[in-house]
């Protein structure tokens, strides 16, 4: 059997691995692509012993000449493979570059990626709890606070509609506010990036993420869902550990949502205490949990890319229960909650140190080396 090239951009970002080495051990010929501008140190997953080729674009992903750099690089390998190159794209901004030129992108490869209207709506925090909330869905409480008001009970969060849009890291698109002695200085900062920032109740407990890939007909032929364990920074940074695990509800939820939107592509629907937060209509960032607890679902993007027809996701597809933690972050992760007097979760992450059911999320014993190249470029502060 012929597999066609997959294409992976973006591989400076560590997510990108997973799904290298999902398709490689499948069989695809993985090209690891990235831009030579956007890098410090070449990426963990240009040295997988499943990456065929690698692909270093004489460009920035934001750079006039990206989309020619890399049909060229497509074509080339579309030559070589004897057929055409599926396109996995990892970054947003490349996501948003083939969503803006989707026809002339589908002359060189195969992908999923919504048009941009889809994807401007999936990014809208405020447009999307509209819609959420027109569909049921249970959404936190948003208060109105035009120009500043108090809102009128405390805690809560304020956020910029459209954070991941404005470029900020995780940490920087939102501030948690306590009492009206802090909300002034924390509205006016986040009204930096949006004259109308939400402002909305502060759910507390762990977040679930419910990630689904739409086909072309925006139909749900992949889902996992995963619980986290712990985040870096503590105050709601990224997955430092994470679990995998099937919500019935909530996965109906984040497929009534995409649904109406006419989604397609990959997305991950972000929930806390049974309520939506927000969508991320991209590649997220603990997706090495999906090759870790065996979920089919970097191979069934390249097929339902390919224009398969596969079977509904009617159910979890991957063992449940499955951990998978980043060691650096983790570990930064229980010193913090130890600093913030929640030695508890300090003794979990130590637990989950010595438990054969965490697995590091960058670590394979067939293909060690990318993890290796992750420490020495993060410890040397080149790493994502």
């Amino acid at each position: 059997m012929s597999y066609p090239p997959v294409f992976i951009t973006d591989t400076k970002y560590r997510a990108s691995l997973a799904a290298v080495e999902a398709l490689g051990k499948a069989g695809y010929p993985v090209y690891a692509v990235h831009t030579a501008q956007d890098l410090d140190a070449l990426p963990p997953a240009f040295f997988s012993n499943y990456t065929k080729e690698t692909v270093a674009l004489p460009c920035s992903f934001s750079s006039a000449e990206y989309p020619g750099l890399l049909f060229e690089a497509l074509d080339k390998a579309a030559q070589k493979e004897g057929t055409t190159p599926v396109l996995f794209p990892i970054g947003a901004v490349t996501l948003s570059r083939i969503s803006q030129n989707h026809e002339e992108f589908s002359r060189h490869a195969r992908f999923l990626v919504s048009p941009p209207h889809t994807l401007e709506l999936a990014n809208d925090k405020r447009e999307a709890a509209l819609l959420a909330k027109s569909l049921s869905i249970p959404l936190p409480q948003e208060y109105p606070c035009k120009g500043g008001a108090l809102p009128p009970r405390f805690p809560v969060v304020i956020k910029p509609r459209c954070g991941e849009k404005l470029g900020l890291h995780p940490q920087q698109r939102y501030r948690k506010v306590f009492g009206k002695e802090a909300f002034s200085e924390s509205f006016r900062e986040m009204s930096k990036y949006d004259p109308e920032p939400v402002v909305q109740e502060l759910l507390e407990g762990d977040g679930a993420g419910v990630s689904v890939l739409m086909d072309r007909e925006s139909r749900p032929v992949s889902i996992l869902c995963h619980r986290r364990i712990r985040e870096y920074p503590i105050e709601g940074g990224p997955s430092a550990c994470c679990e995998s695990f099937w919500d019935e509800a909530l996965v109906q939820y984040a497929v009534h949502l995409l649904s109406a939107m006419r989604f397609v592509g990959i997305a991950m629907v972000e929930f806390k205490g049974g309520k939506l937060l927000e969508i991320n209509p991209r590649i997220w960032g603990s997706f090495p949990l999906t090759y870790k607890c065996g979920s089919p679902f970097s191979s069934c993007y390249v097929k339902a890319a390919l224009g398969e027809k596969l079977p509904l996701c009617q159910g979890p597809a991957y063992r449940e229960g499955v951990r998978t933690r980043f060691l650096l972050n983790d570990t930064l992760s229980a010193l913090a909650y130890l600093r913030h007097g929640k030695p508890g979760r300090t003794m979990g992450a130590v637990k989950d140190f010595f438990s054969l059911r965490c697995k590091e999320a960058l670590f394979s014993f067939d293909d060690p080396k990318p993890f290796a190249i992750y420490l020495k470029n993060t410890l040397t502060r080149k790493g994502e």
